[in-house]
C-alpha cells in the first residue's frame, strides 16, 4: 500500500509543521548459493522503510515506519511533533526545496536477473567444477552465490518537490580453501555490475583461485622500513579514511585532520580524487539524502584539497552551497558516492621495477581500532608480498604496518595505472607507491 502524499502534507500543515518530507526506500532480492554441489540456501527478500520529517517549532522531527496504511499520515504526523518536542539543540534544520538542476540517468535494467534461476544453479555448479579443477591444491569451494537485487528511492517534500530512481544489480561470489601440507589459506572474491554481459566465469574463477594460492607459504618478513606499495583494495581503505576527514561537520568541530587546509596544497601533488556519483554504473545517484542534486567534482586535485563535503546544516553555517553528500534518513552527515582515484601512466609492473627490496601490501585488517582518525597515525596487521629486484617474491602474514594517513599521501612516489573498482568502498583505485613505512615481523 502505498501513503497519501497529498493527505500528509495537508495535515502536517494543519498540525503547525512548517515543512516536511517523505522518502520511501524499497528493496527486494533474490540470492541462491551452492555447498557441495547442492542448493545450500534459496531466499527472496524484499524491504519497505519510509521516512517522514517534518520542521515543527523550529526543531525537526523524524519518524521511520516498515510499513504503511490508511491511519499512516496522521500518525506520522503525531509523531513528527512528538519528536520535535523532545529535541533540546538549537542546530538549524532545512527542508529543502530542491537545485535548480538534476542529472537523472536511466540505470534501470528491464532484464530480470532474478527470472531462470535454475540456469544460475547451472552457472554457480560450473564456476564450482572449475573452482575445484584450477589447482589440485584447492581443496574446497567453500560457497558459490548469486544475488540479484532491485532497489528503488523516492522522495517528495511539502514544497512541491519530487525526486525518484530505481535500479538493479546482480553479483557472484565465490570462497575457496587451498591447502598445502598443513597450511590452509582462504581465498574470497565478488563480482558486481548492473550489466549481465559483463561477466566472465573463467576470469571470476582464476581471481578466486589465485586469491588463495598465492597466500600458501606466508611468513614474517624482518622488522624494518621498507619501501611499501599499496594495492587498489590497500589504497581505497586508507583514503576512506582520509576522505572522511573532508566531512564540514569534522571540520567544524575541529576534529577533522584536513581542518585549515581548503585550497591547500595538503597532500602529494601527484595524489587527483575526483567524486562522480553520476556515473553509469551500481553506485549511480542523482540525488542525496536530503534532495541535494549530486554532481561530479574534485575533492582533491593534484594534493590541493578543492572541497568539503557540505550537508545544508553544515553549508548553512559555513555560508556556501550543500555539494550533495548529504547521507542520512534522519539527520544527515555527509557521505560520498562513487569516488576515482586518477591513475598514473606507468604499469604495475614498471612501478615494482624500481624497488630493489619492499613490500607489497594487499589486506589491512583492524582498521577501526589501528586507526586514530584525529591525527592519522595508525598501526594495522597486514597481508601481501616481498618486493625482490623489482618483482613480487614470496607471500607475507602476521606482519604490521604503522605511519600517518597524512606523510603517507604526501610521500607518493609513483601512482600506477591500474585502476581497479573497490565494491566496499565505492572507489576506482590504483596501487600507489608510498615511500618507506616501519613493518614489524619477526
Amino acid at each position: 500500500m502505498k501513503i497519501n502524499e497529498n493527505k500528509f502534507f495537508a495535515l502536517a500543515k494543519e498540525a503547525g509543521i512548517e515543512a516536511a518530507d517523505i522518502t520511501v526506500d524499497e528493496s527486494s532480492s533474490l540470492s541462491v548459493s551452492i555447498y557441495h554441489s547442492n542448493v545450500d540456501s534459496l531466499t527472496n527478500n524484499s524491504s519497505f522503510e519510509l521516512v517522514a520529517r517534518g520542521i515543527y517549532k523550529g526543531k525537526m522531527g523524524s519518524v521511520s515506519v516498515d510499513h504503511v496504511d490508511k491511519n499512516s499520515p496522521e500518525l506520522l504526523v503525531k509523531e513528527i511533533k512528538r519528536s520535535a518536542s523532545l529535541i533540546e539543540n538549537d542546530d538549524p534544520v532545512f527542508i529543502f526545496k530542491g537545485s535548480k538542476k538534476y542529472h537523472k540517468k536511466k540505470v534501470f535494467s528491464n532484464v530480470d536477473f532474478a527470472e531462470n534461476i535454475q540456469e544460475k544453479v547451472h552457472i554457480l555448479l560450473e564456476i564450482e567444477k572449475k573452482l575445484l579443477a584450477y589447482d589440485k591444491r584447492i581443496n574446497e569451494v567453500v560457497t558459490v552465490g548469486f544475488e540479484a537485487n532491485v532497489h528503488s528511492s523516492k522522495k517528495t517534500n511539502s514544497y512541491g518537490l519530487k525526486l525518484s530512481q530505481k535500479k538493479n544489480t546482480y553479483a557472484y561470489f565465490a570462497e575457496v580453501t587451498a591447502k598445502d601440507g598443513e597450511e590452509i589459506r582462504t581465498g574470497f572474491s565478488v563480482f558486481a555490475s548492473k550489466d549481465a554481459d559483463e561477466f566472465k566465469i573463467d576470469e571470476f574463477v582464476e581471481k578466486v583461485a589465485k586469491e588463495a594460492l598465492q597466500k600458501l607459504g606466508s611468513q614474517q618478513c624482518e622488522s624494518k622500513k621498507y619501501p611499501i606499495v599499496l594495492n587498489p583494495e590497500c589504497v581505497a581503505s586508507l583514503l576512506s579514511f582520509l576522505i572522511s576527514s573532508l566531512d564540514a561537520e569534522e571540520v567544524q568541530k575541529h576534529t577533522s585532520l584536513l581542518e585549515g587546509k581548503l585550497h591547500q596544497q595538503a597532500l602529494s601533488k601527484k595524489l587527483t580524487i575526483i567524486e562522480n556519483p553520476l556515473e553509469k554504473n551500481i553506485f549511480f545517484r542523482y540525488f542525496d539524502d536530503e534532495g541535494v542534486a549530486t554532481n561530479k567534482k574534485y575533492l582533491i586535485k593534484k594534493g590541493v584539497i578543492e572541497t568539503y563535503l557540505y550537508t545544508l546544516q553544515t553549508a548553512a553555517k559555513a555560508g556556501v552551497e550543500p555539494t550533495g553528500n548529504g547521507a542520512g534518513s534522519g539527520k544527515a552527515g555527509a557521505g560520498t558516492g562513487y569516488t576515482i582515484v586518477k591513475g598514473g601512466k606507468k604499469s604495475e609492473d614498471e612501478m615494482l621495477s624500481t624497488i630493489k627490496e619492499g613490500v607489497y601490501l594487499t589486506e589491512l585488517t583492524g582498521l577501526h581500532s589501528g586507526m586514530n582518525a584525529q591525527s592519522g597515525n595508525f598501526s594495522l596487521q597486514c597481508a601481501g608480498f616481498m618486493i625482490r629486484d623489482g618483482k613480487k617474491a614470496e607471500p607475507l602474514a602476521l606482519i604490521t604496518v604503522a605511519g600517518n594517513l597524512l606523510n603517507v599521501f604526501n610521500n607518493i612516489k609513483c601512482i600506477a595505472n591500474n585502476n581497479k573498482l573497490v565494491i566496499s568502498n565505492q572507489m576506482s583505485c590504483p596501487s600507489i607507491s608510498v615511500g618507506k613505512l616501519p613493518i614489524s615481523g619477526k
